[in-house]
């Protein structure tokens, strides 16, 4: 399939993925039933959802738009979702809000899939009540983002005590030296690892600890393209907010091992996005998209309609055009 494919094609994309990415009936899962470390670990494969947390333009949180964003890649068989203190604007939400946001995930996303609920980077007796709460709400997983502060010892220690307090799988977050790393893979219940401190260092962790880790990239799809042949089986895929087609054709090409496939994506697609990439810009798309409003807590910059024009300018170069989104 050529890159200059036009929308409809992209589509049937989408429909060709089918049950390739479905969850196996085997492993679907109530809240009483939580997925084993072992069992996220292998069923972590493929592009993941990194939810920005959408606003209303009074800025309260869009539970509508999220929804929809999450019913959006359902529907195309994209069934990972985050939620992770940066894309989803942690920083600008209250602590009830976050948890609030968290059951509105593992509720959308129910059985059909798997969502990954990220901390922010707390305390250790915070962290452990949010463990709790994100187990009680029927997460899948609890990403832990490494606190400020603290020595070596009392890292392992944090992690170690939020490990004991909850059944779900670990997924760790931060930039973590590799002495740590290799004590932490030591906690049975660390699975994964969301990298996004350097090419190098995501290679490196691959190559040491990709067997016992599920290490995935945040960002680009470059990355992930990169750490493929050491054993990348996961990663960001920024599309999937707004076009879960392309998403989609990226996965099959991943399936196929399809190299030139992929990067044809990432240098049509990906790589622009990303070196147009802010906050304001991505909440823009998903408003031009249909997916949610475009609004952002101030002080954060909401695009202005002059602003809209050039968001649809830059799509429309790409060849990337809105489909209605059902609400």
């Amino acid at each position: 399939m050529g890159l200059d494919c036009d929308r409809r094609e992209f589509l049937r994309a989408g429909a060709l993925l089918g049950a390739a990415t479905a969850l196996p009936a085997g492993l679907k899962r109530s809240i009483s039933e939580p997925v084993t470390p072992a069992e996220f670990k292998l069923r972590l494969r493929g592009p993941i959802v990194s939810l920005p947390t959408p606003f209303t333009a009074d800025f309260r949180i869009d539970g509508a738009g999220l929804r929809r964003m999450i019913e959006m890649n359902l529907r195309n068989q994209i069934v990972i979702f985050e939620l992770t203190a940066g894309d989803s604007q942690y920083s600008f939400l209250t602590y009830d809000e976050i948890k609030r946001l968290a059951a509105m995930v593992a509720e959308a996303v129910g059985t059909r899939g798997m969502s990954i609920i990220g901390t922010g980077p707390w305390w250790t007796e915070r962290t452990i009540a949010f463990a709790r709460h994100v187990e009680s709400v029927g997460g899948t997983a609890l990403q832990v983002l490494k606190p400020a502060g603290g020595d070596e010892r009392g890292l392992v220690e944090h992690y170690r005590q939020v490990a004991a307090s909850t059944r779900l799988p670990i997924v760790l977050h931060g930039d973590f030296p590799l002495p740590l790393l290799e004590k932490l893979a030591q906690l049975d219940s660390i699975v994964a690892l969301k990298e996004d401190v350097s090419l190098s260092y995501y290679v490196d962790g691959m190559i040491r600890f990709g067997k016992r880790i599920n290490c995935f990239s945040g960002g680009g799809l470059d990355w992930y393209m990169v750490a493929q042949p050491y054993g990348a089986t996961a990663y960001f895929d920024s599309y999937a907010t707004f076009a879960p087609e392309i998403a989609v054709r990226f996965w099959q090409a991943v399936r196929r091992n399809d190299y030139a496939a992929e990067a044809g994506i990432i240098e049509k697609y990906d790589h622009p996005f990303i070196q147009n990439f802010s906050a304001p810009f991505w909440h823009a798309t998903l408003e031009y998209f249909g997916v949610a409003g475009r609004y952002l807590r101030p002080p954060q910059h909401s695009y202005s309609d002059a602003e809209m024009a050039r968001v649809k300018e830059f799509y429309d170069k790409l060849g990337v055009i809105p489909q209605k989104n059902p609400a």
